[in-house]
């Protein structure tokens, strides 16, 4: 996508989306492993992670362009996985495990409702781009 033409308003979108999936799926990883002995909870901070990603789209990575004449799409990053780290609990059960179903839900919950925030957005703004094309017919 051209900045220029969309502005950076669906970029941030698709990386927020993007990390929302790995946080939900390291959510589910912490529900599957409650009765595993010495599960730690792993969890993503989304706002560093958005951060992070959002500085190498807008160009502080270090990529080079090999030729001043390509059009890189830079609006997203293909391979980004954001960093898990583990989450401090104050559960704590007796077999050293840190995940506690009630936490886990709300957080999943939240996560979730984030999620689908993050995509009436963006369908909203694809919305009014295809209303732009169509000349308000």
């Amino acid at each position: 996508m051209i900045k220029g033409l969309f502005g950076g308003t669906i970029s941030l979108l698709a990386n927020s989306l993007d990390i929302r999936a790995e946080k939900h799926k390291h959510i589910a990883s912490n529900i599957a492993n409650i009765e595993t002995p010495g599960y730690k909870a792993m969890d993503i901070n989304f706002a560093s992670e958005l951060k992070k990603v959002q500085g190498q789209v807008n160009g502080t990575s270090g990529m080079v362009s090999t030729n001043a004449g390509h059009i890189h799409d830079k609006s997203t990053l293909s391979g980004y996985t954001p960093e898990a780290v583990e989450r401090a609990s104050d559960y704590e059960g007796l077999d050293n495990n840190s995940v506690g179903l009630e936490n886990e839900m709300v957080k999943m919950a939240d996560n979730s409702m984030m999620y689908g925030l993050s995509v009436k957005l963006l369908q909203r703004k694809l919305a009014m781009l295809m209303t732009a094309i169509k000349e308000g017919r």
